[in-house]
């Protein structure tokens, strides 16, 4: 009867055993798990250009800076010379091109670079600034980038001043290369609180010239608004197939989740349309209407309610009035 109980608890000592070792094995597997998150979560994403000299690429890096000048000195480090073994990568500082400075304001960060920066190509100049933009807006505090050439600020081939910048404010294709970059001032058009009116903002960005301004600004409208009291007229899910162009009418192919209508306060289904026609229209040149086609066919009820197997033409009494006034005082 003794020998059994020695036994038993011999058996339970085994099962205990175990079960500290499996929960030993998940303490680590969770340890791993944050380790994995704090490291991604520290990652920056760094930007070169291909060996080409056409387009820009991006390589994750894990910074060791613990200051903001030390973070500054050690990411323009690192753009001005890339990583050993990463073949195809290349500087997007071009020979000459030096950093003379920098300042930081309350959320925004001025570099200044020498004034060989004006010898750049077109193309090198905007890989140049895109990369930059793109890194530096990825440090905590830095919500825009100002560039200036020997403490001036940079100025565009047509010599006005270019504003501060953030990553939106470049947009690249992902398939190709390219040989320039399109500047453009958008005027794209959302849903007030209502959801019954539009209301206008201007949004200013670079883009591939391999993307057709169309299609631009539809992308920014999926984007989303900046400013508050401004409602979304497309969500962020939504797809485009395709974007054409012909005899002054734009084509749009959706595919079929744009015909999913929100669930919660959604606006009215033809200033949703609307925000899509004005916006083209009001931004790109001889376009004079707006077709709809979802997968590829027209012959559809847009929520329901509006056939879209028609031209839709520029309609300024969707406009909210204040921005109808804005247009009017800045023409």
């Amino acid at each position: 009867m003794i020998q059994e109980t020695v036994y038993d608890d011999g058996r339970h000592l085994v099962k205990r055993k175990r079960k500290l070792l499996l929960l030993f094995a998940v303490f680590l597997f969770v340890l791993w798990g944050c380790g994995k998150k704090q490291e991604k979560e520290n990652s920056y994403k760094l930007y070169y250009v291909n060996q080409a000299g056409t387009r820009l690429a991006e390589s994750d890096y894990y910074p060791q800076a613990q200051t903001f000048e030390e973070m500054m000195d050690e990411l323009l480090g690192q753009l001005q010379n890339p990583p050993v073994g990463s073949s195809g990568l290349m500087s997007v500082f071009a020979e000459g091109v030096a950093v003379n400075g920098y300042e930081r304001g309350i959320d925004a960060l001025r570099i200044d670079f020498s004034g060989e920066y004006y010898k750049l190509s077109n193309t090198q100049e905007v890989l140049l600034r895109a990369a930059v933009v793109k890194t530096f807006s990825q440090v905590p505090g830095v919500a825009k980038v100002m560039i200036t050439v020997n403490k001036e600020q940079l100025k565009d081939t047509a010599g006005e001043l270019v504003q501060p910048m953030d990553a939106n404010s470049f947009i690249d294709t992902k398939e190709g290369g390219i040989n320039s970059y399109q500047y453009a001032t958008l005027i794209l058009y959302f849903a007030d609180s209502d959801g019954e009116k539009l209301v206008k903002e201007t949004r200013s960005l670079h883009y591939s010239s391999n993307m057709v301004q169309e299609r631009v600004v539809v992308e920014q409208l999926l984007a989303g608004p900046e400013e508050s009291g401004h409602k979304a007229v497309l969500g962020s899910d939504v797809r485009i197939q395709n974007v054409y162009i012909q005899n002054g009418i734009c084509t749009i192919n959706f595919d079929e989740s744009v015909n999913n209508m929100p669930s919660e306060n959604p606006p009215d289904a033809t200033v949703v349309l609307y925000a899509v026609v004005n916006s083209i229209c009001d931004t790109c040149d001889g376009i004079s209407g707006v077709k709809f086609e979802i997968n590829g066919d027209s012959d559809v009820l847009f929520w329901n309610t509006v056939d879209l197997n028609q031209v839709f033409m520029m309609n300024r009494s969707y406009i909210e009035q204040s921005s109808m006034q804005t247009e009017e005082t800045a023409a």
